[in-house]
Parts: structure tokens; C-alpha cells; sequence
């Protein structure tokens, strides 16, 4: 047996969580700690944690880590989110505790903090064909869509309930006019950063602080009593009668509330109406509490790091195996892939392609319409998703990212500046993807009919175009007019008109 402790930083509370993990991997919870430190109190005027709240966390870290060896852990893993992540002496106090307690703390990023949150998740719900998760801090809210057990789309927000709190609550009780603006903020970044990504999702999970407050007051309310609050389901109509109720109280009425801590008084009403807004974007009726949270998300992760390794796939064994939890086409894929490689092979020397390209072209091919797994409608960008958060075995998140941006162009617009999937490029990377994206649009053509008619082509480059050759059998009717409409972007980066025929028999 292996006793691990897993610690989360937060803006508002540290929370420790010691388990003790068996040679399976299963494990039991055998110590759960809170301390509200307030981390994150005054970030948003200063910019830096404060004094006092930097000695608050560091003296309850101390007092958890004893625990943890008076348990006799075998590794603890500490990770800090929002608050040391955007605050500018928010490394100076990680140094600091190592120095101090000798404690390693990880600042995570925010789509770490969104991953650990899934990993929670989805190993406490079944889920269904799409879901999404909502993460609401003290610093940050993560919102976390997925498809079947794979992320799509993973965001960050600077909506966490103290911060949120700090910028509105003008009064006590708010105003009318503050509980407005802070209204309107929230719903305007949420529709801004998620958009449509969540919309009709079949299952809302909620954790943080602020999900377990509202569920616990919206039971006390109900004169219903649990042991855990955990996988209790909250409608969206207590919700809004709750936010109702708390835009109109004071802070010490809110503190005499049942179930609610006393000390998330202050900063429980932006938390809800955070809540509250996710639930209308979503349009989900309820919200499924879990209370674990991203703590077991971290003893997951941990448990799995220890495990012994499986063999190593081979990134092309990686990218199959992927295609096929999301339900692709292996005819279709296999055969993009082989056309998309034979036109790079032709045109690599004339055109001076970058040889890093070619296996960037592959897993592009084979995965350009995974996106399929969501919906037919904006296929392309739910691919370029799906492999943004794929991670693939083999690959670094920069060649995922131009995997991603090559799939996402195989049809429809051409790259510009204003989508998310060309602006997180390069120019390195952008001179890298444009031309192989412009080769998987055309050999994606080539397969319009899916019926893999085309055996072959042939690229016949006269200096001033390009004709393509292509060799088979049966009716290419629909790959010639396919080809003719994909040629855009061939034509726009290499500046060569393209034709296409069919090689006589």
C-alpha cells in the first residue's frame, strides 16, 4: 500500500486530501483538511499576494504537511492555481515554501487546473455523449467540454467568486446597480470565452467551493440532510431563487445561512451568479455536484504517473487509436492520408517543402474529420479541438497544435488571423502548416466520393501551374469537381493555378 497526499492552492482555501492507494490502483480516502487562507485577498488592486495571506497559507501548509507525515505519506503532490498563477510574486512565494517547509509547489496552468478537473469528473460520473464541467474557484472558473470521455474544449476565466467579488460588490447588501454591472460582466465573458462550445450539453458536473455552498444551502432549504453532498443534483430554479435571495441579504445574514460556511459570506453571491449564468449558456436544468473536485483529480494523475508504463505506441499507432475512440472513417482516413503523402513526396523538392512537415501532414490526414464525433456542422473546428487536447503519446503540444491548425483547414475557410486555430501559431509554425494544409485539401478532394476511386496522381508542375493526374476507376466526376473547389488555398500560398484530368486507360 502507498499513502499519497495531494494539496490544492487555491484563492480562497487550501485543502489537503491524504489516500491510501492499492497495487490496483483503487485507493480510500483516510484524511480530508480545509483551511481558509484568503490567498488571493486584495489581488486584484495590488497585482501580488499580501503579507498576511502568504504567512496564512504557509502556516496551514505546515500544519497539513505534518499530518501527512504523521500518516506516513510516501509522496505529496502540491499544485497552486489562480491566485500565485497571475499574481507577480506568485513564484517568489513557491520558492519561499520550498525554502521554508521544503514543499514543492506546482503553478499550474490554467488548462492543467481544466485537465485535473475532467479527470475528477469522469472518473465520479458516467458520462454521456457530451458533457461539460464547470470549476468555479476563488480566482478562476474552468469550464471543460467533452465528448464521451475525450476533452474538447477546455477555458479559463477570471470569473473565480473573490475576484469576482472584489471587482462588483459595491455595498452591503450589493446595489442594484452593482449586482448589474457584475451580471452583465459574467454573462458577456462567459458568452465571449464559451460561446456555443457547451450549449445543450447532456450533463452539467459542478465542483468548488461555490458548488458545494449552493448545493448544501439549497438542501438545508429543502429540509433534506446528507452524509456527502457528493452526486446530489441541484435544478437550475433553486438555483436562481437562491441568487435571488442572496443579491437582496447582507453579508452577517448571509453568514447565519444553513449550510453555508460562514466565512465564504462575502464572496458566495458572485460564485452563484456564476453558477447560475453557466446553467442558462448550457441550458442545463440541474447541476451534478462533485464534491472531490480537483484534489482527486490530482491523486489520479499521481496514481497513474506510478503505475508501471504500458508499452510505448508508436505515433502512428497513438494517432489510429485515437481516430478510432472518436469513430472515423479508417477507409476514408487511410486513403486522404496515402494521396495527402504521395502529393508531398512529388512536390517536397520543387516546392521546398519542410521536411517536418511530412509527419505533421500523416496524423493531420488521418484525423481531419474526427470533429464528425460532435457534429457534421463545423466539423473541422471540433477537430481541431479534439486534437488541441488530444494528447497524443508522442507528440509535443507544439506539433499537436500544428496537427491541429493542418485538420482544422482541410475544408472551408482559408487560415486567418482572427481564428483561434491560426493565432496560437508561429510564423515558424504557420510557414510549416499552410502549405501541407493546402496538400490535405486537395487530397481530401480526392476522396469526395469516399469510394477510394483514385489509386493515384500524379503532380505535373510546368512553372507557371500544375495539373493533377489522377488514375482509376469509376466515376471521378465528384473528386474533379471537389478538387476544383479545394484549390484555393494550393493557389494562394504557392501562387500555381491547378487543373485536374483523368489519365486516359
Amino acid at each position: 500500500m502507498t499513502r499519497l497526499q495531494a494539496i490544492d492552492i487555491g484563492t480562497n482555501s487550501v485543502r489537503s486530501i491524504v489516500v491510501e492507494v492499492a497495487h490496483d490502483g483503487s485507493y480510500r480516502v483516510i484524511d480530508d483538511e480545509k483551511a481558509t487562507t484568503r490567498l488571493g485577498n486584495g489581488l486584484q488592486a495590488t497585482g501580488a499576494l499580501s503579507g498576511e495571506s502568504m504567512q496564512a497559507t504557509a502556516d496551514a501548509l505546515r500544519v497539513f504537511l505534518g499530518i501527512g507525515r504523521n500518516l506516513g505519506v510516501d509522496e505529496v503532490r502540491a499544485i497552486a492555481t489562480a491566485a500565485m498563477r497571475t499574481a507577480t510574486n506568485g513564484p517568489a512565494f513557491a520558492e519561499r515554501l520550498k525554502d521554508e517547509l521544503g514543499l514543492d509547489v506546482e503553478i499550474v496552468s490554467e488548462y492543467e487546473e481544466g485537465r485535473l478537473v475532467f479527470l475528477s469528473a469522469s472518473a465520479n460520473f458516467e458520462l454521456p455523449a457530451t458533457s461539460a464541467v464547470v470549476d468555479i474557484g476563488g480566482g478562476s472558473v474552468e469550464i471543460v467540454t467533452a465528448v464521451g470521455p475525450e476533452v474538447d474544449h477546455i477555458v479559463s476565466m477570471p470569473l473565480g467568486a473573490r475576484v469576482v467579488s472584489e471587482r462588483f460588490v459595491d455595498a452591503d447588501p450589493i446595489s442594484e446597480t452593482g449586482f448589474k454591472r457584475m451580471k452583465k460582466h459574467v454573462r458577456s465573458l462567459l458568452k465571449e470565452r464559451v460561446g456555443d462550445a457547451a450549449a445543450g450539453v447532456q450533463l452539467l458536473i459542478g465542483s468548488g467551493g461555490t458548488v458545494t455552498s449552493v448545493a448544501a444551502m439549497v438542501e438545508a432549504r429543502s429540509g433534506r440532510k446528507h452524509d456527502s453532498l457528493h452526486g446530489i443534483e441541484v435544478t437550475r430554479p433553486a438555483v436562481m431563487q437562491l441568487l435571488s435571495d442572496l443579491s437582496r441579504s447582507t453579508a452577517e445574514e448571509r453568514r447565519r445561512l444553513p449550510g453555508l460556511a460562514p466565512e465564504r459570506a462575502d464572496i458566495v453571491l458572485a460564485g452563484t451568479l456564476v453558477l447560475a449564468e453557466t446553467m442558462k449558456l448550457t441550458g442545463a436544468g440541474s447541476v451534478f455536484v462533485n464534491a472531490r473536485g480537483i484534489r482527486e483529480g490530482i491523486i489520479i494523475d499521481t496514481v497513474r504517473r506510478r503505475r508501471p508504463a504500458e508499452p510505448a505506441m508508436t505515433r502512428s499507432e497513438a494517432v489510429r487509436a485515437f481516430g478510432r475512440r472518436c469513430a472515423y472513417d479508417p477507409v476514408h482516413a487511410e486513403k486522404v492520408a496515402s494521396l495527402a503523402l504521395d502529393l508531398f513526396d512529388q512536390l517536397a523538392a520543387p516546392l521546398t517543402l519542410d521536411p517536418a512537415g511530412r509527419d505533421i501532414l500523416e496524423a493531420a490526414a488521418l484525423l481531419h474529420d474526427v470533429g464528425y464525433y460532435i457534429a457534421y456542422d463545423r466539423h473541422h473546428r471540433h477537430s481541431y479541438h479534439l486534437i488541441i487536447h488530444s494528447g497524443l503519446p508522442g507528440f509535443t503540444n507544439r506539433e499537436l497544435r500544428r496537427v491541429a491548425a493542418t485538420a482544422r483547414y482541410h475544408t472551408k475557410a482559408l487560415p486567418k488571423s482572427g481564428h483561434e486555430a491560426w493565432a496560437t501559431l508561429d510564423d515558424a509554425d504557420r510557414s510549416l502548416v499552410e502549405p501541407i494544409a493546402a496538400i490535405l485539401r486537395l487530397a481530401d478532394g480526392l476522396d469526395r466520393g469516399r469510394a477510394s476511386h483514385v489509386e493515384h496522381v500524379r503532380a505535373i508542375l510546368d512553372g507557371a501551374s500544375m495539373t493533377l493526374v489522377i488514375h482509376g476507376e469509376g466515376d471521378m466526376h465528384p473528386e474533379r469537381y471537389a478538387v476544383q473547389k479545394k484549390k484555393d488555398l494550393f493557389e494562394r500560398v504557392f501562387g500555381l493555378p491547378v487543373s485536374v484530368t483523368v489519365a486516359a486507360v
